[in-house]
């Protein structure tokens, strides 16, 4: 008998709940490159770069002030320590195996001790083995038990010779004061007491003496800090804008502006970049042009390709269009070119395009276009002009070319031409059907006899070599 397993989850379902929920959660996750993506920017970096840089500084700082406060603490012990081992080494008579003199001229180590209280200001206390003391700036002290050694110090340097400084807090001095505690050494060194001499003025006059230093380093760090976050965001915002710039002019050469060059206020290296970047955009535009005038020229002859004279006969009829303005298309084709070749060589072939290509240019206004369209066959564009002006203009160049002598090399020959002429709106509307009416004018005076102008319909559309 089989279980029911209809309640159970199916593997299938199971491994598609668990794909949905790693792809869940992969989408939820942050993803690392894209948050350090901004950092990728010059701009970014510089100001992470010049915020650390400004952070840093105070940090430094406090790090000065506080090394110099400790040394000025350093300091004030020291003095204390050098002051106390110097009485201790004074009140530290040669004594009797025994029993040292300080006890048994107490009233002498008294005098001492109030001498140097009332002379140089100097708090001093002795105090013997037995933790009594033998000396005070209060003689009313004297004999007393000393009680103020809460933390142990002066009980550790009698047991052990170190010097110790402390601070001693009593009911009469809430706040503490500074004290130092040596040895009282015998000239056996026996340890026979201690010295506690009170440096709290020393103390309070080394750090204030101190603070004007440390007020200097707080205030150099805080105008370092200044510095820095100033400088760091005239050299961002400087160098950020020059850069921008660099990417729009080089964004707007990609898109085709030849004329589009970098300007930067940097005299440095990205002012140096930039002439660079602009003197290569230069070159880049002159082989352009070069490229593009290749492009659409005739390398024989140097005027219009096919292509090139294609592209005008389209700009010239969209202007007419919109303008309501005539315009005519003339081809011609050159006389029994194939006899010259034959007979005088390619060279006088040549020779014999560029002198035609030169007569049209010459003969033409600035804005007509003539090309060569291939072979002995060539175009021209008459914007502006209705078929009876096209004709005339024809009937000149046919003239014109037959008149004109081609020299090459030490022959002299001449040739004729068959022109086609056809007009917008006389008798086409669109550039392929003027261009194929025009190639029928031209097939017309070619069998009309050549050397002659015709218009679509024959030599009466048009003025003919005879007329």
């Amino acid at each position: 008998m089989q279980a029911d397993t209809s309640d159970r989850p199916r593997r299938p379902e199971m491994a598609l709940r668990h794909r949905a929920r790693a792809r869940w959660l992969a989408a939820s996750w942050p993803n690392p490159a894209r948050l350090l993506t901004p950092l990728a920017r010059v701009g970014p970096r510089l100001t992470v770069a010049f915020l650390s840089v400004a952070l840093l500084l105070p940090l430094i700082g406090l790090v000065a002030v506080n090394e110099q406060y400790r040394a000025s603490l350093h300091a004030a012990q020291i003095e204390a320590e050098n002051v106390a081992e110097q009485v201790a080494h004074t009140v530290a008579q040669p004594a009797e195996p025994g029993r040292p003199v300080l006890y048994q001229q107490p009233a002498q180590l008294q005098r001492y001790v109030s001498g140097v209280q009332r002379d140089d200001g100097r708090d001093l206390e002795i105090v013997g083995l037995d933790r009594r003391i033998l000396a005070d700036a209060l003689p009313d002290d004297q004999g007393r038990l000393f009680t103020l050694d809460g933390g142990g110090e002066v009980a550790a340097t009698m047991r052990d010779g170190k010097p110790r400084s402390f601070l001693e807090i009593s009911p009469d001095f809430p706040d503490g004061i500074e004290v130092m505690a040596v040895p009282l050494r015998t000239a056996h060194d026996s340890i026979v007491g201690a010295v506690l001499l009170e440096y709290t003025p020393l103390h309070r006059e080394l750090l204030a003496a101190g603070g004007v230093t440390r007020q200097v380093i707080v205030a150099a760090s805080l105008t370092g800090m200044a510095a820095a976050l100033m400088l760091g965001y005239l050299l961002s915002r400087d160098l950020v804008r020059d850069l921008r710039g660099l990417t729009r002019t080089a964004h707007l050469l990609a898109a085709g502006d030849d004329a589009a060059r970098a300007r930067v206020g940097s005299r440095g290296e990205l002012g140096e970049l930039a002439a660079a970047f602009n003197d290569m955009a230069r070159r880049i535009a002159a082989q352009k042009a070069t490229l593009t005038e290749q492009a659409v020229r005739d390398p024989l002859t140097g005027l219009h390709n096919r292509r090139a004279f294609t592209q005008r006969l389209d700009e010239t009829l969209a202007r007419s269009r919109r303008s309501g303005a005539p315009m005519a298309l003339l081809m011609l084709d050159l006389d029994h070119f194939k006899d010259v070749n034959d007979r005088y060589g390619h060279p006088a072939g040549d020779q014999a395009l560029r002198t035609v290509a030169a007569l049209l240019a010459r003969e033409l206004r600035a804005v007509d276009v003539a090309a060569r369209l291939g072979g002995e066959e060539f175009g021209v564009l008459l914007p502006g002009s209705d078929q009876d002006e096209a004709v005339l203009v024809a009937e000149r160049l046919r003239l014109a070319i037959a008149r004109c002598p081609i020299v090459c090399a030490s022959v002299t020959l001449t040739v004729t031409t068959s022109i086609g002429v056809v007009s917008y709106p006389r008798h086409a509307r669109t550039a392929d059907e003027l261009s194929r009416l025009a190639d029928e004018a031209l097939y017309l005076a070619k069998r009309g006899g050549r050397d002659r102008v015709c218009g679509p319909s024959g030599p009466d559309q048009g003025r003919s070599g005879q007329r």
